[in-house]
């Protein structure tokens, strides 16, 4: 049986097809076959390598979120290694001129052949395929990260890992696309970086008002206004900070829309950190009816006073208070204050609700008889 095998092989080395021994193209196919059945195997594999590495910085719980992250990566940088040893098998292929340019005299000039085509191909793939990798195992990394500053309720921490994370990121693709342009491209790197650093004052000057931004987001970072998670006002924008990022700012509504803000207006006009007060300070306007004697308008006023009174999660005494008077009617401005942050059994369009139901039962009597109420 090992003579035979001996004789086949032998037999395979002695045959070629346009000049490539057989066994080089078996060696190639079989290689390729390999890969793509075997990379799945093989990226799983350098995943809980990559884990065991990385355990000190996270616990069992966060190893799905590995191979979610760096898995699909590994395949392809997988593939694109085992592809490049198949190709080199074909030791021929290889050798063979896919461009060449000839002088005068008819003499090659310069010539490419298909190993340099590869050797190129490998390296762009290699660097973008591996790149991801790090970048990805920076999500990894930041991940455990703002997960544990969550746990620890740590403000500060909320809000710099997310720009940390995208500043590496950011750093990681860059420091990529040099190396593709230095390896693959031969750029001269040092040249294209002082040619950069020239043109980036007239960048800068182009794109004033995202260096504004991004150095507003640092501000923001380090006097530190709010924290992810705050309720803040600015003019008419009211919303929960969801996301401190280099441009910008997230705002959620209430209504659930999301509001981008410039940081830079953040930092240049009033901003209200509605999360910081401890009490919140609810205003209802009323216009009662022209013509009720003083004695009359204290009574209903003192027993809408004693009414709101009654409810226990208000944090201090209504107000009651008489505001501008109108051709038939005059306004009542009505404050009363609840708890910041409410206790999570209450909500606050309940108590809004409930709070103005009691204003028109106790007032209904002295409404405007051709004008409804004004509640706000």
């Amino acid at each position: 049986m090992f003579k035979i095998l001996l004789l086949s092989s032998s037999s395979l080395a002695n045959m070629k097809i346009a000049g490539e021994p057989v066994i080089h193209i078996v060696w190639c196919f079989a290689i390729i076959i390999g890969a793509l059945l075997l990379k799945g195997s093989i990226a799983k594999l350098l995943t809980k390598l990559l884990y065991h590495i990385t355990k000190r910085f996270s616990d069992k719980k966060h190893g799905e979120t590995l191979k979610l992250l760096v898995q699909k990566p590994l395949e392809y940088l997988c593939i694109t290694i085992l592809f490049y040893i198949a190709l080199n098998q074909l030791t021929v292929l290889l050798d063979t001129t896919i461009f060449s340019r000839f002088n005068e005299k008819g003499t090659i000039r310069f010539a490419i052949h298909f190993v340099d085509a590869i050797d190129k191909i490998f390296l762009l793939f290699t660097i973008t395929f591996l790149t991801w990798v790090i970048s990805r195992l920076a999500d990894y990394f930041f991940h455990t990260l703002i997960e544990k500053a969550f746990v620890e309720d740590n403000k500060n921490k909320e809000q710099l890992l997310p720009l940390m994370k995208d500043v590496i990121k950011i750093i990681t693709w860059t420091m990529g696309m040099f190396w593709v342009l230095g390896s693959v491209f031969n750029v001269n790197i040092p040249a294209l970086i002082t040619g950069l650093g020239i043109g980036g004052v007239a960048i800068a000057l182009a794109a004033k008002e995202s260096v504004e931004n991004i150095f507003a987001a640092f501000i923001i970072l380090t006097d530190k206004p709010f924290h992810s998670g705050d309720s803040i006002r600015l003019d008419k924008f009211e919303g929960t900070v969801e996301r401190v990022g280099f441009r910008s700012t997230r705002l959620r509504n209430s209504d659930g829309s999301l509001v981008i803000i410039p940081n830079k207006s953040l930092i240049g006009n009033n901003l209200e950190n509605l999360s910081e007060r401890n009490a919140r300070k609810i205003k209802v306007v009323v216009h009662i009816k022209n013509g009720i004697s003083y004695d009359q308008l204290m009574s209903y006023v003192k027993v809408l006073e004693n009414s709101i009174k009654q409810k226990t999660y208000l944090v201090e005494k209504p107000e009651i208070l008489l505001d501008s008077f109108h051709e038939s009617s005059f306004a009542l401005n009505i404050f009363y204050h609840l708890p910041n942050p409410l206790p999570e059994h209450l909500q606050l369009n309940a108590i809004k609700h409930e709070m103005n139901m009691i204003i028109y039962e106790q007032l209904h009597p002295i409404l405007p008889d051709t004008e409804s109420s004004k509640l706000k």
